[in-house]
């Protein structure tokens, strides 16, 4: 293991690291005591040695565990890093990881409230720029393992707490709406989406990369399927009629059956299928006849004048 700190350069730095293509923990903490100067640069590599390390190295990639998020703030708090570096390497481990613990976000919106009330080196006291503001969005809108997208009470306490301490004093233009959204969010609940689970993101990855089955194995599964009845296989309407035409000839099959028999009814009156009674529960027709109750010939009906009451006894116009 070389010596980072004979290093002149960032470049020099970054080719000693990922020299075989991946970072280490080791690597991490020697570029954390690397005594260069704290440029755009440095604060860059820091943030792709974190990414490398807890995002594309983990298991599943993108899910930060709870030991990396712990064992990457003990690291921070050990090793005192500006406050631009800092905001630098949290936001794009924020930026690429699908789900990570809360406690990354919280310690991000805690170094942005002590920068805003107290001042860091680099920060004065009393002033929220835009970087503080997109720290802000980054931390409060994280993919947190607990509240994706969600904001939570905790948080909407530490905005107003910046709120208050810097009132009256130079504010950047998005923090004002900022303010508003996420207030809102927490209060109205309305941007929660849950993140899956680790272990249903490996039970997925293991079913995507599961070897597909063979010819033999599918034609097992083809013919080893049940096939559906033909009764399964008709609409609801077909079994119900094909259920009524059986009773139907069945009670066919009875009254043939009685014919010869003394004192027996043999026309019995078939059930009608309850989807062709259109008739219940409706007033005579005008076509019925007076005398014998059947229906007229086809023809035109006449209109019953208003007032008429069928059932009072009158009988119905006949047709011409």
């Amino acid at each position: 293991m070389s010596d980072l700190s004979t290093l002149a350069s960032v470049a020099d730095l970054r080719r000693e690291i990922f020299a075989t293509g991946t970072a280490s923990r080791d690597d991490f903490v020697r570029a954390l005591e690397w005594r260069g100067d704290d440029s755009a640069d440095y604060r860059q590599l820091l943030a792709d040695i974190a990414v490398d390390l807890f995002v594309d190295q983990a298991d599943p990639p993108q899910y930060v565990s709870i030991e990396a998020a712990n064992w990457l703030l003990a690291q921070l708090n050990a090793h005192k890093l500006s406050y631009a570096a800092t905001i630098a390497l949290l936001s794009q481990l924020m930026r690429y990881a699908v789900s990570l613990p809360s406690s990354l976000s919280s310690f991000m919106l805690a170094e942005v409230e002590a920068a805003v009330v107290e001042g860091r080196p680099g920060h004065p006291s009393g002033r929220i720029d835009e970087a503080d503001v997109e720290a802000l969005r980054r931390a409060l809108y994280a993919a947190d393992a607990e509240a994706a997208l969600h904001v939570t009470r905790p948080e909407a306490e530490v905005l107003f707490r910046i709120a208050h301490a810097n009132a009256g004093k130079p504010t950047a233009d998005g923090f004002d709406t900022l303010f508003a959204q996420a207030v809102g969010n927490h209060l109205l609940a309305i941007a929660f989406h849950g993140v899956a689970k680790v272990e249903d993101r490996l039970a997925l990855e293991r079913f995507e990369n599961a070897p597909e089955a063979g010819v033999g194995g599918f034609l097992k599964n083809m013919l080893g399927a049940t096939l559906p009845e033909a009764e399964d296989l008709q609409s609801p309407l077909a079994r119900d009629e094909a259920l009524w035409r059986a009773k139907n000839e069945a009670d066919a099959r009875a009254v043939r059956g009685r014919k010869d028999r003394p004192g027996r009814d043999h026309l019995a009156v078939r059930p009608s299928h309850p989807a062709r009674r259109t008739d219940l529960g409706r007033a005579p027709s005008a076509g019925l006849s007076a005398a014998g109750g059947g229906r007229a010939a086809a023809g035109p009906r006449r209109s019953v004048p208003e007032g008429r009451n069928l059932s009072g006894g009158l009988s119905p116009p006949t047709l011409a």
